[in-house]
């Protein structure tokens, strides 16, 4: 079988699997090992609450049907007594699993006779079900126990104490899980408290923390796809070739009983920080080497995680609240003061900080009383594709759609353009529906219940779809800015399901922020193939600055115009010269200005690029706070630039870091005086602080006054690095061009200082640079220019 078949845990086609920790579960084919630790109890605490009913019973008795060769205990537990209790549990299942003919009505029939029902309160309580479980186990090989804790959150803690010093096999050999359902938390703090008590009792691989999504069909064959269709699809899914991507979960019913907790939680809390981001997770996650290795998947998901850009600001995100939802929470009597600001609508747009997905953005959008009951992941490509034999007209056809659930569609399955090649997706089939005609439909064979699938990975050990501790709180982090940032934003209101009234909720998203489109923002062009839907009415400025050239604008667009102005420069100095020479200082704001010079891939003439420094701390070269490793982490490792055309400051010879005695100011002077012609750099880079400093040319400091030398050593910095080399007013006042960047609101007083034109380098070192006969440009965005 191969090893990217999702439905490889419900066919028993292999001899032997083996669990995490060790236990062999044989299948009906090892016959020789038969009763060989095979006796699994499966225990769900409240038993006979809505979850239980709804999706655990029936899964559990499909798992008992399908799989044989287990010898199952099955135990529902509450609060009730255990008469009222086993009636109540028994009449559940027989209500929910309906069957069509006798085999299934002999094994519902069994099934009924080893389900039992157990009180569970006290302590006591506790202890007598382990007798239970003993007396069960001491009867037949015991492999493991299971509890499923489909119970309140705020219960978890206490009952995970009881199952822990009451339930637990006398022998290590047995393995013990417990099963957690969301929500883990409503924000980063509660998730780590939460988390921290359950590990008091139980190991981290004794955790599974459910996500019911993970276990849908389509979802857990996002992975497989990916995987089998590595050569066609996968050097696409990049910020070269998708415009954005949409992630949805509409829903048509309202929050019904569910109003107390939707009042505490909302939308986001509720489906967007677990639902929907796991959903981009799956998608954006750098492909595993092997989809069997459950640890290197777990790996895989963390690293995505850490890159996504937490949501800091209202303005990436809107939400709503349907017009009837106040109305309910009266009716329930909640006396909620939070009633009117709970959103039951929400959109954000989010933002991964990787080489691969820069710059391009993600849409998760909920809502509740909508227009559709539909769930799916849509990828769009940009018109950037050219298909011999294909018009270049398919606008319709230019994404790939994984249907979750509902829609157009109406059942699970995977929608890939026919401009691609047919793929090959294991237990998928092709299928034909009306109006789709330009797409592959490609559906399950076999599509299984979530919690069934999910079940059996806990059974079998396997982790790879359960969110781990560290995978908790890392999600919490990127949402819970954003919650403390709409708290007290009031949502807009819309009609319930009236799809002729629903355009309120209209909205329009750009790279790092999102509105709705009667809000008053800017308004982009209906162009579908706009450069990543940036909006045309906020494009950078062109003006005067200290009567030297001005561009501003908004931070990404001017990020965007500096790159394009720095390729600008390089090809004209290749073409003049044959080699272009750029300084690059440190500080936060070139980062992101590295990652868009990255992004410019091939087209810039890195074969030809020097990159020089115009200033480095006395760390070493591979400390976080050096400026190479800014440059290296940034950009070096992404573009083909020969190793030699790198030269970084010699802040470590001889005698240690940036010692005197070492000159390593002087030699990096005599580099630069044979290297580049006339001592001109082609280009140099630089920023300014918020006290006027540029490079490591800080106010009232010794170096400001050295006319002698092109480098020097700067002692005395008051910055966590005190000591540094850095280049000479006179060495940068020759460059041929000098570019200028400041950005952030913490950057608008000095801006507004130096708007008056004062000329001091004593007090403020930028004022200081002055080119000789180059060209100087400041690169401003609007928080620093307009604060």
């Amino acid at each position: 079988m191969s090893s990217y078949s999702f439905l490889a845990v419900v066919i028993v086609s292999v001899l032997c699997v083996r669990t995490v920790e060790g236990d062999v579960i044989d299948s009906p084919q090892n016959t020789s090992q038969l009763h060989v630790r095979n006796h699994v109890t499966v225990a769900i605490i409240g038993g006979t609450g809505d979850l239980a009913r709804k999706k655990l019973w029936i899964s559990l008795f499909h798992i008992y049907t399908n799989f044989p060769h287990y010898n199952f205990t099955f135990l529902g537990c509450g609060l009730m007594e255990p008469g009222p209790g086993q009636k109540r549990l028994k009449e559940i299942f027989v209500s929910t699993v309906a069957c069509r003919d006798e085999t299934c009505a002999d094994k519902k029939e069994k099934f009924l006779h080893i389900l039992q029902y157990h009180k569970v309160k006290t302590e006591a309580d506790y202890k007598a079900l382990n007798l239970l479980i003993e007396k069960k186990a001491k009867e037949n090989n015991e492999a493991g126990r299971l509890f499923y804790l489909s119970i309140p959150p705020f219960a978890y803690t206490d009952v995970a104490k009881k199952i822990h010093f009451c339930c637990r096999p006398v022998t290590k050999h047995p393995w013990m899980r417990i099963v957690l359902e969301k929500p883990f938390g409503s924000d980063t703090e509660s998730a780590q408290v939460l988390a921290d008590e359950i590990s008091q009792y139980f190991s981290e691989d004794e955790i599974y923390r459910v996500d019911h999504y993970l276990g849908k069909t389509i979802v857990r064959s996002i992975l497989p796809f990916r995987f089998s269709s590595r050569k066609a699809f996968e050097p696409l899914l990049n910020k070269d070739h998708i415009e954005h991507v949409e992630i949805a979960l509409k829903e048509v019913n309202n929050v019904k009983d569910r109003v107390e907790f939707y009042d505490e939680y909302g939308t986001i809390r509720d489906v967007i920080q677990n639902h929907l981001t796991e959903l981009l997770v799956l998608l954006a996650m750098e492909l595993p080497e092997n989809l069997s290795n459950h640890t290197e998947i777990q790996e895989k998901k963390l690293k995505l995680l850490g890159q996504i850009r937490p949501l800091t600001s209202a303005k990436q995100a809107v939400i709503g609240q349907y017009d009837s939802y106040a109305n309910e929470v009266s009716s329930n009597k909640l006396n909620s003061t939070k009633a009117s600001d709970t959103c039951t609508f929400a959109a954000a747009v989010v933002n991964i900080d990787s080489f691969r997905w820069q710059g391009v953005p993600f849409v998760l959008m909920s809502g509740k009383a909508l227009d559709q009951q539909a769930t799916y992941v849509k990828v769009v490509f940009k018109n950037n594709l050219f298909k011999f034999g294909q018009s270049r007209n398919f606008s319709e056809q230019r994404q790939i759609i994984f249907n979750i659930a509902g829609g157009d569609i109406r059942v699970p399955s995977i929608l890939i353009p026919k401009t691609f090649e047919k793929p090959h997706i294991v237990d998928f089939e092709t299928s034909e529906e009306p109006g789709m005609q330009h797409y592959y439909i490609m559906k399950p064979t076999n599509d299984i219940a979530a919690h069934h699938g999910l079940l059996l990975d806990v059974i079998h050990g396997k982790h790879s779809q359960f969110i781990t501790k560290e995978h908790l709180v890392q999600s919490w982090k990127i949402w819970t800015p954003l919650l403390h940032k709409l708290s007290k934003t009031k949502p807009v209101i819309y009609p319930s399901n009236n799809i002729m009234q629903l355009s309120v909720l209209d909205f329009q998203f750009f790279k790092d922020r999102i509105n709705f489109l009667g809000s008053g923002g800017d308004t982009v062009i209906d162009d579908q193939y706009s450069d990543n839907m940036l909006p045309h009415n906020v494009a950078h400025v062109d003006n005067y600055f200290r009567q030297q050239k001005l561009t501003s604008g908004h931070l990404d667009d001017l990020f965007k115009k500096l790159s394009s102005d720095i390729l600008l420069f390089a090809d004209l100095a290749v073409r003049l010269q044959g080699v272009f020479h750029m300084a690059i200082s440190g500080g936060k704001s070139p980062v992101r200005l590295l990652q868009h010079l990255a992004e410019l891939g091939m087209s810039f003439p890195w074969r030809y690029t020097h990159i020089w420094f115009v200033d480095e701390r006395c760390v070493a070269l591979n400390d976080e706070r050096s400026n190479f490793n800014m440059l290296e982490s940034n950009l070096l490792q992404y573009v083909t630039i020969p190793y030699t055309n790198i030269h970084p400051m010699p802040v470590e010879l001889h005698h240690g870091m940036c010692n005197a005695s070492d000159n390593g100011d002087n030699l990096y002077a005599q580099y630069i005086q044979t290297s580049v012609p006339s001592k001109k750099f082609d280009l140099i880079l630089l920023g300014t602080g918020t006290d006027g400093h540029t490079a490591s040319l800080f106010p009232n400091q010794p170096s400001l006054y050295i006319t002698s030398k092109l480098v020097t050593l700067a002692t005395g910095v008051p910055r966590d690095v005190s000591e540094r080399i850095t280049m000479t007013l006179d060495l940068v006042n020759q460059a041929e061009n000098i570019a200028v960047l400041v950005a952030g609101r913490e950057k608008h007083d000095i801006i507004h200082k130096l708007s008056y034109g004062v000329e001091n380098a004593t007090q403020y070192p930028i004022t200081g640079v002055k080119p000789i006969n180059g060209q100087m440009t400041w690169y401003i965005d609007n928080e620093a220019l307009f604060g």
